[in-house]
């Protein structure tokens, strides 16, 4: 991620306000029902559906208009793309956001959900360049440029495309799917995934489902107006549609990792009218159906075989990580976000689990502990193990006394992140456990 920015909110659903830093690591901690998964999903959504918020036949807005001055003063010219510039394109981009915040949020959740501000603040980002090319009409991006062909005398229309592409570029590039792509019924341009809380029990029941869905409206993931599920929910069921084992992937090390130190097994998948799930344990070649293997199995594997199946994503969101996990289980599941992490992988979490956090403050205290290596080769952990503080946010959720729920940012230690939530909870069983032991 070469781009941060704060993602605003205010009165939506229960949550009074937030402020959101995107980074790559982030982590949503805090109380039951109060607003984590509204939020991600909201973050989701505007990663997914956001590229259809922009203009399809050119606009009079004056935001805009100043998007279209600036690029028709560069035409055909390497510029840099300065913070002032940035400024234009982010006003541009929320005044859209702001007209379209009520279907992007009905769309989203498949119901009304209440949001009165949703705005990107705070952008920042290291040089970006607008380049041109001599050759074909092809539009291109990396993570530090936007590339055009040369144009000469180019119509306003151009224009808006030229500008939407500069635009989503800026904002997404690198954390959701391009702006521009051939349409392939089906098929994953990178857009980010979402693993719900209830994971499991879709994929132990995923054959009922899909054989339903076959019949609705998850045919067409957009069109979710006659699904009971919210649109996260709907694309994770497609995910399952598209699981396939593959011969070579880019994830091996990751792959081995979980089935080693998490399954002690294999999963594999034959993918034809639907996916047929088996388990494999260790030491056998016995192949067990997902319902009769552990929960642990059932649990792991979506994101299993996300990694198996190469399917293109380029950021992951996973609701309460630690389910149906042993606390043991839970520390390597932790490990396993941060390798996905340092593979260049945004992972954004909603957690209750003090083991996971104790272990990202462990990880961030070795990333700074000037005995890195001798405690690294001592405990057996490698630099795809350790967190930088620099890339991790996080966000305690509570509620206040009119019932709506305030975000926190948390700050760090030389103990890592505090979480008074979590603290005050282990404070109150302890004192119970002082109280009744006998003397």
């Amino acid at each position: 991620m070469e781009q941060r920015w704060i993602l605003k909110v205010e009165n939506f659903a229960k949550i009074s306000k937030a402020e959101i830093e995107i980074s790559p690591f982030m982590c949503f901690l805090g109380d039951n029902n109060s607003g984590k998964s509204y939020l991600m999903s909201l973050l989701w959504g505007i990663l997914t559906l956001g590229k259809d918020i922009f203009p399809k036949k050119r606009t009079e807005a004056k935001s805009y208009l100043k998007c279209e001055e600036w690029l028709k003063t560069n035409i055909n010219k390497e510029t840099e793309i300065n913070e002032e510039v940035f400024d234009i394109y982010i006003k541009w981009f929320n005044e859209l956001l702001a007209s379209n915040k009520k279907e992007l949020v009905k769309r989203i959740f498949n119901y009304e959900v209440n949001i009165d501000k949703v705005e990107i603040c705070s952008y920042r980002r290291n040089s970006f360049l607008l380049k041109w090319g001599e050759d074909g009409n092809r539009y291109s991006a990396s993570k530090n440029y936007v590339r055009f062909p040369e144009a000469e005398n180019p119509t306003r229309e151009d224009l808006l495309r030229m500008n939407s592409y500069i635009c989503w570029n800026l904002i997404m590039e690198g954390i959701a799917a391009p702006l521009y792509t051939p349409v392939v019924k089906g098929r994953r341009m990178g857009e980010p995934i979402y693993f719900p809380a209830s994971r499991t029990g879709f994929m132990l029941t995923y054959s009922q489902l899909l054989e339903s869905a076959i019949q609705s409206s998850f045919s067409k993931i957009y069109d979710n107006e006659n699904s009971t599920l919210t649109l996260p929910y709907v694309d994770f069921l497609q995910l399952i549609t598209k699981f396939e084992s593959t011969k070579k992937c880019n994830f091996e090390e990751l792959i081995d990792f979980v089935e080693s130190n998490m399954i002690s097994g294999k999963i594999n998948v034959r993918n034809e009218f639907t996916p047929e799930i088996k388990y494999i344990p260790d030491g056998t070649a016995k192949e067990l159906p997902l319902f009769a293997a552990s929960s642990v199995v059932s649990e792991v594997s979506p994101l299993l075989l996300t990694l198996k199946s190469n399917i293109n994503f380029k950021a992951v969101i996973i609701e309460e990580p630690e389910a149906h996990l042993h606390p043991a289980l839970q520390k390597q599941m932790a490990r396993f976000l941060l390798k996905l992490m340092n593979k260049g992988i945004p992972v954004w979490i909603t957690t209750h689990s003090d083991t996971i956090l104790q272990h990202f403050n462990n990880m961030i205290k070795l990333f700074n502990s000037k005995d890195k290596k001798s405690l690294c080769e001592e405990y057996a952990y490698s630099e795809n193990d350790l967190l930088n503080p620099a890339d991790v946010t996080m966000y305690q959720f509570g509620k206040n006394n009119k019932n709506k729920s305030e975000v926190e940012r948390l700050s760090y230690n030389s103990n890592g992140f505090v979480v008074p939530t979590f603290n005050d909870a282990l404070t109150s069983l302890l004192d119970e456990v002082y109280a009744f032991q006998e003397d």
